[in-house]
């Protein structure tokens, strides 16, 4: 057999395993467990899944050590056994490789973060690397795979201590990136890999973070930058949505096959898959893989929207009611001396008065009247600069919207300040504003001073969202704090309207925030979806927006189950106009939370062009919106990549 080296001179096609954790997980280790451990506790599940990737048709073989590292292996108090396991970890491996495939030895990022963020030293990450890779050389590897590295500084430290350690041995650096195709800490691309490239990487790589579909536009700017480098593409399987309390991965085996073809039409070589990936998926792309080396073809990359050539990109605001994972379900109940007890219909005989609905907010008046609401959404701004976001919300104003939703950290990226944009555009657009607001990213203390802020400042107009856990966007590292989740800010903001703090103490002039909460009515597992609405509105919730609704039988379902229940309350509905087939493939297979029905895919595959593309989903928007107008109090528009026009034309605003 070739060595590891000569394949990749030679630039011959490989294709790697899946995620371990995974499957690891599914067999019966814990999450709260060091999944390394098990190259000592549990060989036979980890050779099993060493086995099922082999049969799957992989070439490669990654060894279950990415959190072998001093300061990983120390949250266990197994930092001591950190030659025993990496030793471990290849021996495994190359038990189920034999000869005929490649043993990859994965090092992953250290944990601490590098001076000046954190305190870790350049010196202490290289002897920490070196101590890693120096094990498993020990062990058989027959390559290091550097994996998974946000920071690119950290990055070339662990290519500095690979040669060091393991100087004859290849070397695959792999970054994560954002849904814009960038490393996770404040680098474009391209100067990352031109780092990587010139401390002496012998090949560039991808994994982790997104789905299939963002990570081959990030794929073709490093070809475009360094096309000689050979290329590792291992994306997620999309990411993960809840369904009756498990993370579930939404990309199937076919559609990972669809875009390895993608991959190797673009010049990458190696290929294979991350987070939620399975067996599964490996096995269907080793079919593309079979088949490209069969054709060998130069062919250009197939567009399925004939002739743009071009993959959009959708900086999606994730829509609300998405439950996290991790996220506590326990509502804030503490009740204030004199105020209603948690869930209580209305306040006591002593407490402060209450603004009325009606009298809290334009968009407020309009639903108390039964009138029917207009409000489109715009994402804030990654950096600093708002103006396009205000224009775009005085042309919404001009044409008749009512009000601005603000995503807050949509998908756990970081914007600019939800806060800060609707104050903005309140004072410089004219027009109200929905302020998204998340249980993620503050304490309690923090959010009811952001509440009371709102109120100070004129915000009036409040969704409770309990956010998605960093470790789904682009800072897996950074802290969820979720004190509380979307119910306890319910129940928070009903109080803070009644008159009194988390603490139970009078706060004077109650707050006059209107309040809504997020439902997705799609979502599988519907009861427990109801269940968490009942509870929202148990809580003091106002009105509700559901999910973007692609499929009428969805949004049908919904209502007739509120019809039936008695439930009466303001419905906005979720409205998203499809811009392109590849637009509605990444939101179906990528995206969580959405719902995509095959009928829709059908008609975008029927468009002959981009153009005809958009029409047909607007046309498909404006259906769902006709449909439904006359059972709903209102509609949330997004606009695909900030195309305004697009999303008044589907309610005749344009």
């Amino acid at each position: 057999m070739k060595t590891f080296r000569q394949v990749l001179e030679g630039g011959e096609v490989l294709l790697f395993d899946g995620a371990m954790g995974t499957e690891l997980y599914k067999r019966g280790i814990f999450i709260n467990k060091c999944f390394e451990e098990a190259n000592l506790t549990a060989p036979e599940l980890v050779l099993s899944v060493h086995r099922d990737y082999r049969e799957a048709g992989a070439n490669v073989l990654t060894t279950n050590s990415w959190g072998a590292g001093r300061f990983k292996l120390a949250r266990h108090n197994l930092q001591d056994r950190l030659g025993e396991i990496n030793r471990a970890a290849c021996a495994l491996a190359r038990r189920v490789a034999g000869q005929d495939l490649y043993v990859a030895g994965s090092v992953g990022p250290l944990g601490p973060r590098l001076e000046p963020v954190g305190s870790l030293t350049p010196v202490q990450a290289l002897e920490a690397f070196r101590e890693q890779i120096l094990a498993l050389a020990e062990g058989g590897a027959d390559l290091i795979l550097l994996e998974t590295f946000g920071d690119v500084h950290e990055a070339v430290l662990a290519v500095q201590a690979a040669h060091e350690a393991a100087p004859g041995l290849p070397l695959i650096t792999s970054l994560t990136i954002d849904m814009d195709g960038n490393p996770l800490f404040g680098m474009e691309l391209e100067e990352a890999v031109d780092l990587l490239v010139r401390a002496g990487t012998d090949a560039l790589g991808l994994n982790c973070s997104v789905g299939p579909q963002p990570m081959l536009r990030a794929a073709q700017r490093i070809r475009r930058r360094h096309p000689a480098v050979p290329l590792l593409i291992e994306p997620n399987a999309g990411l993960p949505r809840q369904i009756e309390g498990r993370m579930i991965y939404m990309s199937t085996p076919e559609y990972f096959a669809t875009y390895a073809k993608y991959y190797l039409q673009e010049g990458v070589r190696m290929v294979g898959g991350c987070c939620g990936t399975t067996p599964a998926h490996i096995r269907a792309m080793a079919g593309a893989v079979r088949q490209y080396r069969a054709m060998c073809t130069d062919a250009p990359f197939p567009d399925a929207e004939c002739g743009s050539g071009r993959i959009e990109f959708i900086p999606l605001g994730r829509a609300p009611g998405g439950a996290a994972a991790d996220a506590s379900e326990t509502a804030f109940e503490t009740a204030a001396p004199g105020a209603p007890a948690a869930g209580s219909a209305g306040p006591s005989a002593s407490s402060p008065a209450r603004l009325p609905f009606a009298s809290k907010s334009r968009f407020a008046a309009k639903l108390a009247a039964g009138e029917l609401v207009y409000a489109l959404e715009l994402v804030p701004p990654a950096g600093t600069t708002l103006d396009t976001i205000i224009q775009n919300a005085i042309r919404a104003r001009e044409a008749g919207i009512d009000a601005i939703n603000i995503p807050d950290g949509p998908r756990a990226s970081s914007r600019i300040s939800t806060l800060v944009t609707a104050i903005m555009i309140q004072q410089k657009a004219g027009i109200e504003t929905i302020l998204h607001y998340t249980c993620r990213d503050r304490n309690l203390i923090s959010m009811q001073a952001d509440l009371l802020g709102a109120q100070a400042i004129g915000i009036r107009n409040i969704l409770c969202i309990t956010g998605d856990p960093p470790k789904l966007g682009d800072y897996p590292d950074a802290t969820g704090v979720f004190d509380i989740d979307s119910i306890g800010l319910t129940r928070m903001i009903y109080r803070l309207n009644s008159g009194y703090d988390i603490s139970g103490r009078q706060i004077g002039t109650p707050t006059s925030l209107s309040h809504g909460v997020g439902v997705n009515p799609g979502l599988g597992g519907f009861e427990s979806e109801m269940q968490r609405l009942r509870k929202k509105l148990e809580a003091g919730a106002e009105w509700v927006i559901t999910q973007p609704v692609f499929d009428p039988r969805v949004m049908e379902h919904f209502l007739d189950y509120l019809d039936k229940e008695g439930i009466r309350i303001p419905i906005i509905m979720g409205i998203w106009p499809l811009s392109s087939l590849r637009n509605a493939l990444f939101m179906k297979h990528e995206v969580p939370g959405i719902e995509i029905p095959d009928s829709v895919i059908a008609r975008m595959e029927r468009c002959r062009d981009v153009q005809e593309a958009r029409e047909e989903g607007i046309a498909m928007a404006r259906e769902l919106f006709e449909t439904f107008r006359g059972r709903i109090q209102g509609v949330q528009l997004s606009a695909p990549f900030g195309r305004v026009e697009l999303a008044l034309r589907v309610v005749g605003k344009a």
